[in-house]
């Protein structure tokens, strides 16, 4: 039998291509030593611990989850929505009831050891995952509606749309960076659909609702001055949640009535506001936080935290986590049956506002406001300043601000 033709050598040969290493890589190893290719391998895991810089905290905390299903592995998962398959997913990640369904599953299998090459990586397929995600989504959502239902609050959509839309993104931004960086030609993830997005339940409050949202959030719950605080800023600056998590009080400045928020895309964004924002967050921090946050104290400190819990002391400082807002939002739903209906987020107030200075000053003010990165080139022309953007403001709270009437 030719060597061309033996089964044995074709299997070792298309593994070494497959895990990318080459026959002098094999023989060094053999002869015990160690070949420059193998030492200087990069692999998937070493390239993606580093991969995560310059995102925002979220963004990155999100990649993360989707780049640990990459490097270690997604547990098999059926498409199965029956009560066994969610509450066994619940419980230990995956499914084992015995539905047709359930036996074709199939596991993804862990890419943090595959060496980065163009033929390596051309031969990884991400789909399998990305499906993988979505349906561990499906169930997640669908046992949480399980427990919401309970507690009287509407049900969240069971899609995994969301899930999807972020393993490709994730996807997508890893790879590119390989391109970017000469390891390999072509993303793999080029070509991955992020699905379609169901009509979203989105949208501006009226008048009498946002007087409702803020009635409840300084009436009730264990600490309605971190809610009303939370509320206030989500409302009046348009912050994501990320925005408010990282707002530090070296970033309130009460002499121009602005506030830097460092959100999307590691973006710092100036943002004016009224005065009496700026003072409560201010007292607030100072309240919680203690000489750290008081200005012209000798012990402040610029990065401290704004936002902290009731139970936070100068010695034992408790800043606000991201579970402060779910625990806001849950409990305005509780008091509120509209709010319930259309799943009410701080985003709401997000659109409030947004749709506040739109029809006070027009789309590119909306959009300057909002933050959103310009998309064409002629939206240099016609953006919008923070000038117009104070104005607005000062409109809509009756308060002034120093930029309205000294334009930039």
């Amino acid at each position: 039998m030719s060597a061309d033709t033996n089964p044995l050598l074709d299997l070792i040969a298309a593994t070494l291509a497959d895990k990318g290493f080459t026959v002098d890589d094999l023989a060094a190893h053999v002869a015990g030593a160690s070949s420059t290719s193998t030492t200087s391998a990069m692999t998937i895991k070493r390239f993606a611990d580093g991969a995560l810089e310059g995102f925002t905290i979220n963004t990155a905390r999100s990649y993360a989850t989707h780049f640990n299903h990459l490097l270690n592995g997604v547990p098999r998962q059926c498409e199965c929505t029956c009560a066994t398959c969610v509450s066994q997913f619940a419980e230990l990640g995956t499914c084992h009831c015995q539905c047709v369904m359930c036996k074709k599953a199939r596991a993804f299998e862990a890419q943090g050891d595959l060496v980065i090459s163009p033929r390596t990586v051309a031969a990884l397929k991400l789909e399998p995952m990305v499906k993988l995600v979505q349906r561990m989504a499906v169930k997640r959502a669908m046992h949480d509606n399980i427990a919401r239902a309970r507690r009287g609050l509407s049900v969240k959509p069971t899609t995994g749309q969301g899930a999807r839309e972020m393993c490709v993104q994730a996807m997508s931004t890893l790879f590119t960076r390989m391109v970017e960086d000469g390891l390999i030609d072509r993303s793999p993830a080029h070509g991955l659909k992020k699905g379609t997005r169901s009509a979203s339940r989105r949208r501006a409050l009226t008048d009498s609702e946002l007087t409702q949202v803020f009635d409840v959030v300084a009436s009730g719950g264990d600490d309605p001055v971190l809610d009303l605080a939370i509320t206030w800023a989500e409302f009046e600056l348009g912050a994501r949640r990320g925005g408010i998590l990282t707002l530090s009080v070296g970033r309130l400045d009460p002499v121009t009535q602005l506030i830097h928020l460092l959100e999307k895309g590691n973006r710092l964004d100036a943002q004016p506001c009224s005065l009496q924002l700026i003072e409560f967050l201010l007292a607030l921090a100072a309240a919680r936080g203690g000489d750290a946050c008081v200005p012209g104290s000798p012990h402040y400190d610029p990065n401290a935290p704004v936002f902290y819990f009731k139970d936070s002391t100068p010695e034992r400082q408790h800043p606000v986590t991201g579970r402060r807002f779910d625990t806001l939002h849950r409990r305005i739903q509780s008091a509120l049956p509209w709010a319930n209906s259309m799943s009410y987020s701080g985003h709401a107030l997000r659109h409030t506002i947004a749709t506040m200075v739109e029809r006070q000053a027009g789309f590119e003010t909306a959009r300057k406001m909002l933050r959103h990165a310009r998309v064409r080139t002629t939206d240099t022309y016609t953006e919008a300043s923070t000038a117009d953007v104070a104005r607005a403001i000062s409109a809509i709270t009756a308060q002034a601000h120093p930029l309205a009437s000294n334009p930039e």
